[in-house]
């Protein structure tokens, strides 16, 4: 299992090389209850060759990631855990972003879903997400909204 400490340490950097590089919105956290909802969104251009072959990702300009994962805090140590989850997206002339998410589960025990969408260059895109983990009566609804940049 993987540690809090690693899950931490890998999210960090993350975070830390995406800030780096410009291109990130600072990840965002959902608390409710003893479940955590963790969301993000970047340019696909941001995943190596490897991992983006590995996941049969498209790495483009034009191509956003939406990330997504869930924790349930209700042991000594966090969980990832599986969860239902829909996602909306559409721009401001409400034309709608396909994104059809993968479930990524690592030996690690590490679970996340992984969405891919089109976009233009400082295009403002409104996300709906509800997400509701597997076994629990939580359900998350967040809302935002993420501005791209491709040039």
């Amino acid at each position: 299992m993987m540690s809090i400490k690693k899950l931490l340490n890998r999210s960090l950097i993350i975070t830390v090389l995406l800030a780096c590089n410009g291109l990130l919105q600072a990840e965002q956290v959902v608390i409710q209850g003893d479940y955590e909802l963790h969301y993000n969104t970047f340019p696909s251009t941001f995943l190596s060759k490897e991992i983006a072959n590995t996941y049969q990702i498209t790495r483009s300009k034009n191509r956003g990631i939406l990330s997504i994962s869930v924790m349930d805090k209700s042991g000594e140590e966090p969980k990832a855990v599986e969860a239902d989850i829909t996602i909306e997206a559409k721009n401001l002339v409400h034309q709608s972003k396909d994104i059809k998410l993968i479930k990524i589960k690592e030996q690690d025990e590490a679970i996340y879903y992984l969405g891919t969408f089109a976009l233009n260059n400082e295009e403002n895109v409104n996300f709906s997400i509800e997400a509701k983990p597997t076994g629990s009566d939580t359900v998350f609804q967040v809302k935002f909204t993420r501005e791209f940049f491709t040039d």
